[in-house]
């Protein structure tokens, strides 16, 4: 089933494959996150997780979506965003009100109740299996898919040190004023450089790829950002960074965070929203889907229909942090139980 599926695919591909090769990879993002007739493809990947697919509100506006994981009205979503009133619509339109029974703060999950039974129950699958560039849909409660995206990096334990940060903490750490993507197996690469920042007058620029801090090697946005949390403003850093096919360095004073942290300027300058905690995971797919911080909650689904984990962050511009099945497993029985009952939010940290 899963070659007929992809074998169908190769008509809407042929398009980008015989582009000139300066608009193939343009040609392909467009194709993934706004063809009509590429997204029906993955309708039939979709059907049955949509089922277990609901609707999370906080006083009446949309949150989250959450995945059905017990038939008498047990609801798994996203925990960080949950405020206020909280509502379930259901997959056959019904709104009910859902009482919020356990919350994992480090991997953000959190297990709602709803008044219901004999509802569906999402099937999860293993995660682990899927290497780099197999194909994911996210689904939500339309037919088609709300966004659909290949793995980028497989699941992964992440070396981090300690949960996020509160605001109080963020305002001693350096910024240095970049929002970053994945750069594949070494560094992290500048999706944004934030202008009248120490990153802008320190000459970075967007598509630089981050390969050391002061000497440290980065592998990623989780190592970039164990080192940062170690440097204070007015701290002077050297980073080694890859500037098309050159190495050079550059020496950057870094600045006190600004006031709100700029956020709503990084996500004007990326050209779209992002999750309002994007760091402190232990453990994540990530995959290039463009997934809405509203949207996260729900199910990643492989092209055999398996829900190998949920979405839980929009963290970058071409980047969706998934929570994976073999994490969400073992943890239901606690969330359920009443062991793991909700506390106060942890502010995280956004853009560096």
């Amino acid at each position: 089933m899963k070659n007929a599926r992809a074998l169908s695919l190769i008509p809407l591909l042929i398009m980008f494959l015989v582009a000139p090769s300066p608009l193939r990879a343009q040609a392909l993002t467009d194709l993934l996150r706004t063809n009509p007739k590429f997204l029906e493809t993955f309708r039939e990947v979709i059907a049955t997780p949509r089922q277990t697919t609901v609707r999370i509100q906080n006083d009446g506006k949309e949150a989250a979506l959450g995945v059905i994981v017990g038939a008498d009205g047990w609801i798994l979503t996203k925990a960080f965003d949950l405020k206020g009133k909280i509502t379930c619509r259901m997959p056959d339109g019904e709104e009910l009100e859902a009482k919020l029974v356990g919350v994992h703060t480090v991997h953000d999950l959190a297990v709602l109740k709803v008044q219901a039974s004999h509802l569906p129950v999402a099937k999860l699958a293993p995660s682990k299996r899927l290497p780099v560039g197999s194909w994911v849909a996210s689904a939500g409660l339309s037919a088609d898919p709300i966004a659909v995206g290949v793995v980028s990096v497989p699941t992964r334990d992440v070396k981090i040190k300690g949960p996020p940060l509160a605001a109080a903490e963020l305002a001693k750490i350096g910024y240095l004023g970049v929002a970053l993507e994945t750069a594949g197996n070494a560094g992290v690469r500048i999706a944004q450089v934030i202008p009248n920042t120490a990153a802008a007058k320190g000459g970075l620029k967007n598509s630089d790829v981050i390969l050391s801090v002061s000497g440290v090697a980065v592998d990623g946005q989780e190592a970039f950002q164990n080192e940062m949390v170690k440097r204070r403003p007015g701290d002077s850093i050297t980073l080694r960074i890859r500037r098309g096919e050159d190495e050079l360095n550059l020496d950057v004073t870094l600045q006190p965070r600004p006031q709100g942290d700029n956020r709503g300027e990084v996500q004007n300058h990326m050209g779209s929203e992002l999750s309002a905690r994007r760091s402190g995971y232990p453990t994540i797919l990530t995959h290039d889907s463009v997934v809405r911080p509203t949207d996260c909650g729900g199910p990643v689904v492989d092209l055999d229909g398996n829900i190998v984990g949920i979405n839980i962050s929009r963290a970058g511009r071409t980047e969706t942090w998934a929570v994976p099945t073999e994490v969400i497993q073992p943890l239901l029985a606690d969330l359920k139980s009443g062991k793991l009952a909700p506390a106060e939010r942890i502010a995280a940290p956004q853009s560096r």
